[in-house]
């Protein structure tokens, strides 16, 4: 194997290609969460769309699996590949800004911190994430949730167009009028198909923001989310309310309810917006008047340094029941701080609305998911590798808790409003279904996959063959 590899360090030349022994290859396998770290037999850091054609033209004639990386941070495993070959996008982090015409150009190795940084110099933002750290593709290929998602849909639904990679090398232009097929399946399923090496999209103009974080005991949950049902029904289109059980960040070990607020205007119109919940006296106040990227660096504490991670999510449907919160936040808690090293960990149900979301047609993109719910996001971070099979059984038991309780079971999916699939593809859920993922497009998907990629290159990530 040593002179295949020698052929296609021969064929890279600009990037680097690494094996085990190799300097930086250690280093390559590094991924925001240890326990989603593999070791594979090369690793292709790819410095242009040329280079990674030619990493999957080699994986795939040599019969390597592979799999993509950019910003590294799926916590299911998706980026990383053991055994098998990982086209590595970090060095590809070129952002390009048109002011004029309020688009930005990124590559697909680029974290959203990088294009926040790029458009805020020209007071613009496109829709991320609410972790500056995110890799852009990880985000965007699944739909993209993020605090402008409220005023401007998903970051798909902001895609102009994208520059990609097939599963033969060709390297491909989609955009509604270049390959509009595929164009169709990347917003919402794109890694399903290719290896994306450019993104174009739109951008907006942004200023400051008003929020940050309530902290409160656990005593007025119940308010809390009564506040959340009443956010819901002012059918608010342009800001954000989450509710957050974690624990205070001064130690990480005094169990707390956290008022994540974001008013998209003045200081004054968000203080009179979110009156009912700064007259709860919470216990600290960390609002404020906040640079639009700052507010994608809220969860920094929480996210950053070293560890083992797990993300999961389901929907949750309104209204909520205060009790059925309570219990939902005691088992968290109950789990997270009676176990080493967790007090990072966070539960977090993001109440962002979703009428720009359903603006879109349901059948205008392979994204499934576009009903009138809201994202329960669960984060365990810890550092003891042999808690894993602890924190992935009980992450499917609170997710199982919340659906059977105020979430999707069969009958309450709300299909008339374009709600076809039961879970959001980014953040990851064991034993799913195409379906459950993708809805009623899981056979359009099937037929492009069938034309696009055949022998199923692309599966390291959902799976519809």
């Amino acid at each position: 194997m040593s002179d295949i590899y020698t052929e296609l360090r021969q064929k890279v030349k600009a990037g680097d290609v690494l094996q085990p022994g190799d300097a930086g290859y250690e280093e390559s396998l590094k991924r925001w969460s240890a326990s989603s770290e593999r070791p594979a037999a090369v690793v292709v850091r790819a410095t242009s769309p040329e280079e990674v054609s030619v990493a999957v033209r080699f994986a795939t004639a040599h019969n390597i699996p592979l799999t993509a990386r950019g910003g590294g941070h799926s916590t299911s495993g998706a980026s990383s590949y053991a055994g098998g070959m990982v086209v590595d996008l970090s060095r590809m982090r070129k952002v390009s800004v048109d002011a004029i015409a309020r688009t930005v150009i990124f590559e697909g190795g680029c974290v959203f911190g990088d294009v926040d940084s790029a458009l805020a110099a020209h007071g613009l933002a496109t829709v991320g994430g609410i972790y500056n750290q995110t890799g852009v593709g990880g985000l965007i290929l699944g739909g993209g949730h993020g605090f402008l998602t409220a005023r401007h849909g998903l970051s798909i639904d902001n895609l102009v167009s994208v520059q990609m990679v097939l599963a033969d090398g060709s390297i491909v232009e989609a955009s509604e009028t270049e390959n509009p097929d595929l164009f169709w399946a990347v917003r919402g399923a794109g890694a399903l198909f290719g290896i994306v090496t450019r993104f174009t999209s739109r951008a907006h103009p942004q200023g400051d923001v008003w929020g940050g974080a309530l902290v409160f005991t656990l005593d007025r949950v119940p308010q809390l989310v009564a506040f959340a049902n009443e956010f819901h029904d002012r059918g608010a289109t342009d800001h954000n309310y989450a509710l957050v059980f974690g624990c205070a960040p001064e130690e990480y070990t005094t169990p707390v309810a956290i008022a994540g607020i974001f008013y998209n205007g003045p200081a004054a119109e968000g203080e009179q917006f979110f009156a009912p919940l700064l007259e709860l006296n919470p216990i600290a106040n960390e609002t404020g008047v906040l640079p639009y990227p700052t507010t994608n660096t809220l969860f920094s504490p929480n996210f950053e340094g070293p560890g083992r991670r797990l993300m999961g999510s389901c929907s949750v449907l309104m209204p909520l029941d205060a009790t059925v919160m309570a219990e939902a936040g005691r088992r968290f808690l109950d789990f997270t701080t009676s176990r080493r090293g967790m007090g990072k960990s966070i539960l977090v149900v993001e109440f962002f609305p979703t009428a720009a979301i359903r603006a879109t047609p349901h059948d205008a993109t392979a994204f499934a998911n576009r009903g009138e719910h809201y994202l329960a996001v669960v984060v365990i971070t810890y550092d003891d590798a042999t808690y894993d099979d602890e924190v992935r059984v009980f992450k499917r038991e609170l997710a199982d808790y919340l659906v059977t309780t105020c979430g999707y079971h069969g009958k309450t999916r709300n299909a008339a409003a374009g709600d076809r699939a039961r879970f959001y593809v980014n953040l990851e859920h064991e034993g799913l279904s195409p379906e459950d993922d993708f809805g009623d497009h899981v056979g359009r998907l099937r037929e492009l996959k069938q034309r696009l990629d055949p022998n199923n290159v692309f599966h390291k990530w959902h799976n519809v063959v």
